[in-house]
């Protein structure tokens, strides 16, 4: 199935991880695709290579979240996106009390202020085609209590609000915006977990097991498609029902 032939997509937090699979899952059905990293610039190069085997055309795009003036120069020079998927997320785990005003302004400010930076920055030639989709990877965390994670979950928290607000505001442009809330996965920040936490958590899960990184990207590739036309503003729990 070829369902983003000839369509530009833009995933960030592309080098490794989710964002590694979520790129290629695009590339597979046909999709021209820009891969966003922050330092990671040889793990970058080895996605787009992968991404070529699908016969598309694949690109490394440095960007730093933390700073709106470095993202809007990089992808204003881009082609007008058909789709965004902001993935890229930093996390700093400590008690609320002993975290640093430092640790939390770098979370909020990468996961938060840098998914609006992006926004903003590929919404002119949306505007332009009168038409795109914008994915936004927000976490359970936002959803259900994690203690530890308290930036983390604000800033995932805000991109919840942030994805129903500018899907009012934008629909009427033609453009789409949605969510996906990951739980634990087999890939990404959940490899970094303690292993002790990880397994009591996966012990809890009804389904009893991580998710696969194919089965996100799947979640992702159908609200970025066409047979996703009539859904907005929403965030799909992908989490083997951690939030049921």
């Amino acid at each position: 199935m070829r369902r983003f032939a000839e369509q530009r997509v833009l995933v960030t937090g592309a080098s490794r991880g989710l964002g590694r699979d979520i790129a290629l899952r695009f590339a597979s059905e046909g999709a021209s695709v820009f891969i966003g990293y922050r330092n990671r610039r040889q793990e970058a190069e080895d996605c787009a290579a992968r991404c070529v085997t699908f016969g598309v055309e694949a690109t490394p795009i440095a960007l730093d979240l933390a700073d709106a003036a470095s993202v809007r120069a990089a992808i204003s020079g881009l082609p007008a996106l058909d789709v965004l998927v902001n993935n890229a997320a930093t996390v700093r785990d400590q008690f609320f009390f002993l975290q640093s005003d430092a640790d939390d302004a770098e979370v909020i400010a990468i996961n938060l202020s840098g998914t609006m930076a992006c926004i903003r920055a590929a919404l002119p030639g949306m505007m332009r085609s009168g038409k795109g989709v914008v994915v936004n990877v927000a976490s359970v965390a936002a959803i259900h209590g994690s203690p530890g994670q308290a930036s983390y979950s604000a800033s995932k928290g805000g991109i919840i609000a942030l994805t129903r607000t500018l899907a009012r505001e934008l629909s009427g442009r033609g453009i789409r915006v949605n969510a996906v809330a990951p739980g634990i996965f087999d890939a990404g920040m959940a490899q970094r977990m303690d292993h002790r936490v990880r397994e009591a958590r996966l012990q809890l899960l009804p389904m009893g097991r991580a998710g696969r990184s194919e089965e996100l990207a799947s979640v992702v590739a159908f609200l970025a498609s066409d047979e996703a036309s009539y859904i907005t503003g929403q965030t799909i729990a992908v989490d083997g029902g951690m939030t049921a």
